[in-house]
C-alpha cells in the first residue's frame, strides 16, 4: 500500500511523467516549453498571442510577427479519438430478464432505475440507465483524447445520490499498489484557505474487496491525515469504509496507451514528438519574419538621384527637413549615364527555404504516430470537395483506422469491465434481481458513409438470407432510436408478407419511411 506523506508535482511526475507538458502542446501553447521560441518573444522579434502575459522587454520593435504554430501534435491525438468516438454503438443486455425477474424488480428495485411503472426487460432497462447517468454518448472522444494526451485513463463505477454511473478520471489521479492488489485515487481540494487531499483507496484479498476514503491536509507540500470526524464533514460522507463480500477484482479500471514492460502504465501518443513539433513551429515562424521584413516593395535609386532629392527637401523644409523626402519629390529626377533613374526591389517569397523542410518533418511526425497523410486533408476540409466512397476513404485513412480499431478494442474491452461494475452493485441493491454481465457493444464504421452506400453493403446478404432483418435496418440505420428500429422492422415484415411473390423487398422499398434528407420519419401522435 501506498504511505501518503507528500505531495507536490514531483509526486505525479515520478509516477506519471510530465503529462502537463503534453497538455500544453496539444492546447497549443508551444511557445511556454520550446526554448527557441522564448528566445525570439523576450527579443522581441515575435509575439505569443496564446500566453496571457505581456512577454519581451518592452521596448518598442518595428517587427509583430506571431510566433507561428502548426498542430499536428493535435491532429496525431484527435484523429483516433474522432474514428473511435463515432464507432461506438448502441450497448446491450445478452442476457434478457424473465417476467419473474421484472416482476420482482417492479416491486422491490425501482430506485435503481427510473422508480416508476413496470419494466419490460429490466436488463437493458438498467444499462440504459447507466449509459444515461454516465452521459456516455458524449463522453467517448473526450476519453480517447485524454487517453492518448497523458497515456493512460482510469474509469471507476459510482453509486450514489446522482444514480448508478461511470465516471471517467485522468490519469494523474490513479497509483496502483505495487503488489497489485490494489490502487488509490488522489483528489486534490481546496476549502476556503485550507488544502486538502481526498485518496479513495481500494484493495482485494482475492476474495472480498474493501473501500476506504481518506482525508489528509496539505501544507507545503506535506500530508497530514485528519480525523475521520473531520473527514466525513469535508468529504460529505456518511460513511468512509464500505466492504464487498465475494468481490474478487478492483471496481477501478485502467486503460493504458502503448504500454510495455517498461511503461506498464503506458506513454502519451506524443512521446519522442516534441522536437520535431518544435523545427515545424521554428521553420515556419523564421518563413514569417522573413517575409514581413522583405515582401513589402522598396525603391532603389542612384547616390544622385538620393542628393538630388535631399537638395529638394532642404528647399521645401529647411535644414531640418533635409532628412525628410516628399514621396512627391520623386517627379524631379534625373537619369544616370545608362538612362537608368531608379529600380522596385521586392523579394520573392517563394524563394524563401524552409517551407520543405518543414513538410519532411510533419510526414515523419505522421509516419512514427501510426497517422494517415490523408488525415490532414479532412481536418483542412480537402476531403469534402472530393467526393469519394467509403472504401476510397478507408484506404486513405488505413494506417490511422488499423491505429485506432487497436485501441478501439481496448476500450471496449474497459467499458465492458466498468459496466460489469455496475451491473455487480446493482445486482447488491436488486436483490439479485439485476444479473451480473458484461454487455455487448455494437460498433459502427469508423469513416463517414453514406446512407445509400450502407444498403448497397449490406443488401445482398439479407437478399440471399445471410442477414436478418434486424440487423440489417440496424446497420443501415447506426443512429435511429430503438422505437423507430422496431417500428420499421414490423413495417418491412408485413410488406415482405403482403409483396411475397414478388421476393425481397427492393432498394426503393427499402427507403420508403424517410424524409428527403434520409432522416427517419417519426409519427407525431408517437
Amino acid at each position: 500500500m501506498i504511505n501518503w506523506k507528500e505531495w507536490t508535482k514531483q509526486t505525479i511526475a515520478s509516477m506519471h511523467g510530465d503529462i502537463y507538458l503534453y497538455r500544453d502542446i496539444y492546447k497549443g501553447k508551444h511557445a511556454k516549453h520550446f526554448e527557441r521560441a522564448r528566445q525570439l518573444i523576450e527579443k522581441g522579434e515575435v509575439i505569443d498571442h496564446t500566453s496571457d502575459k505581456v512577454l519581451g522587454p518592452g521596448v518598442p520593435v518595428n517587427i509583430r510577427t506571431p510566433y507561428i504554430v502548426m498542430n499536428i501534435s493535435k491532429l496525431i491525438v484527435d484523429t483516433p479519438a474522432i474514428l473511435i468516438s463515432r464507432s461506438i454503438g448502441k450497448i446491450s443486455s445478452s442476457i434478457p430478464s424473465n417476467e419473474e425477474q421484472n416482476d420482482a424488480a417492479t416491486a422491490e428495485a425501482k430506485e435503481i432505475v427510473d422508480g416508476t411503472g413496470e419494466f419490460d426487460d429490466l436488463q437493458n432497462e438498467t444499462i440504459r440507465q447507466i449509459e444515461k447517468n454516465s452521459k456516455l454518448t458524449l463522453k467517448h472522444k473526450r476519453n480517447i483524447v485524454q487517453h492518448q494526451l497523458d497515456g493512460g485513463l482510469v474509469g471507476v463505477p459510482v453509486d450514489d445520490d446522482k444514480g448508478l454511473r461511470i465516471e471517467f478520471k485522468a490519469r494523474d489521479v490513479y497509483y496502483p499498489h505495487e503488489d497489485g492488489m490494489g490502487a488509490d485515487l488522489a483528489y486534490y481540494k481546496k476549502v476556503g484557505e485550507k488544502e486538502y487531499l481526498h485518496v479513495y483507496r481500494e484493495r482485494t484479498d482475492g476474495v472480498n474487496l474493501n473501500t476506504e476514503n481518506m482525508l489528509y491536509e496539505l501544507v507545503g507540500g506535506q500530508l497530514t491525515r485528519t480525523d475521520d470526524v473531520t473527514a466525513r464533514e469535508i468529504l460529505q460522507m456518511s460513511q468512509l469504509k464500505k466492504d464487498y463480500p465475494k468481490r474478487s477484482q478492483l471496481f477501478i479500471q485502467y486503460l493504458p496507451n502503448d504500454e510495455t514492460f517498461m511503461d506498464e502504465l503506458g506513454v502519451s501518443a506524443l512521446e519522442g514528438q516534441l522536437a520535431h513539433q518544435d523545427e515545424i513551429n521554428w521553420r515556419l515562424t523564421r518563413n514569417g519574419l522573413v517575409f514581413e521584413r522583405n515582401s513589402t516593395p522598396r525603391l532603389a535609386v542612384t547616390s544622385d538621384i538620393f542628393a538630388a532629392l535631399q537638395d529638394a527637401a532642404e528647399d521645401k523644409f529647411g535644414e531640418q527637413g533635409r532628412g525628410f523626402i516628399d514621396h512627391e519629390m520623386l517627379e524631379i529626377v534625373t537619369m544616370d549615364e545608362n538612362g537608368k533613374s531608379m529600380e522596385v526591389i521586392q523579394v520573392d517569397v517563394k524563394n524563401i527555404g524552409g517551407v520543405e523542410w518543414a513538410d519532411t518533418l510533419i510526414r515523419e511526425m505522421l509516419v512514427s504516430t501510426s497517422t494517415s497523410q490523408k488525415a490532414i486533408d479532412y481536418f483542412s476540409g480537402d476531403a469534402a470537395n472530393n467526393a469519394a466512397s467509403g472504401v476510397a476513404k478507408f484506404y486513405d485513412l488505413f494506417v490511422s483506422i488499423v491505429k485506432a480499431e487497436h485501441i478501439q478494442s481496448k476500450y471496449v474491452y474497459f467499458l465492458k469491465q466498468l459496466f460489469e461494475g455496475c451491473m455487480w452493485l446493482a445486482n447488491k441493491s436488486s436483490k439479485g434481481s439485476v444479473q451480473i454481465e458484461e454487455p455487448e457493444i455494437a460498433l459502427n464504421e469508423m469513416v463517414p458513409v453514406t446512407r445509400t452506400d450502407l444498403i448497397a453493403e449490406n443488401l445482398p446478404a439479407f437478399e440471399v438470407g445471410a442477414m436478418s432483418i434486424e440487423t440489417f435496418v440496424r446497420r443501415t440505420n447506426p443512429y435511429a432510436s430503438e422505437e423507430w428500429i422496431q417500428s420499421e422492422i414490423e413495417r418491412i415484415e408485413m410488406e415482405k408478407a403482403s409483396v411475397d411473390s414478388t421476393g425481397t423487398p427492393s432498394l426503393d422499398m427499402l427507403n420508403d419511411n424517410r424524409d428527403e434528407n434520409g432522416n427517419p420519419i417519426v409519427d407525431d401522435e408517437e
